[in-house]
């Protein structure tokens, strides 16, 4: 890994890049559709954490990109070890090796914690702040993980609870990694 890496950000290294790829969505109410997402994790020089960026385009019929369906973007803050040791040790079932907040477009911000094996996070909401006209969000679960055919495949789930209905599946898709991220200074 690169010296300029904050050791810290080692278990998150293989989501270091942007990827792009398709996938499907839907929401209760909603129709089912195609659309096209990149995102972006890239590691700052020396901190603890990855600046996040993520967009997803309604596909057209013909497989270009149409209308943007969503922005987000945000920081992926890494735990110590022994930060992580300190938060588990009153609750082994609850580990977390990640802090996660993302701002949407839709007028919410979400705040995450989550765990990290192998090449796989997971993650639930831990808090949801919106303003008086954001989408009613009252939690969320999402999954990154690599395929295990080495084909550097980043599988991705979010499952929402929104507009009053329980956790459900809303977008999933497959990215392939198109560029690298080397550590910047955020300038």
């Amino acid at each position: 890994m690169d010296s300029a890496v904050h050791p810290d950000l080692a278990k998150l290294s293989f989501l270091f890049g942007r990827w792009e790829g398709v996938g499907v969505a839907g929401y209760v109410e909603e129709e089912k559709f195609q659309f096209g997402q990149e995102v972006e994790f890239s590691p700052r020089a020396g901190l603890p954490y990855l600046a996040y960026t993520g967009k997803a385009w309604r596909m057209n019929p013909d497989g270009t990109t149409g209308e943007l369906v969503t922005e987000e973007s945000g920081y992926w803050r890494a735990l110590s070890a022994e930060d992580t040791a300190q938060y588990a040790a009153d609750d082994e079932e609850n580990i977390v090796h990640l802090e996660v907040m993302i701002a949407h477009n839709e007028g919410y911000l979400e705040s995450y914690e989550g765990n990290v094996f192998a090449n796989r996070v997971e993650m639930r909401s831990a808090g949801i702040v919106r303003t008086i006209t954001g989408l009613e969000v009252e939690g969320s679960h999402r999954l990154y993980g690599l395929f295990n055919d080495g084909s550097q495949t980043l599988g991705y789930a979010w499952d929402l609870a929104a507009r009053g209905h329980g956790l459900q599946s809303y977008m999933s898709a497959q990215l392939k990694k198109v560029s690298e991220s080397t550590p910047g200074n955020g300038k």
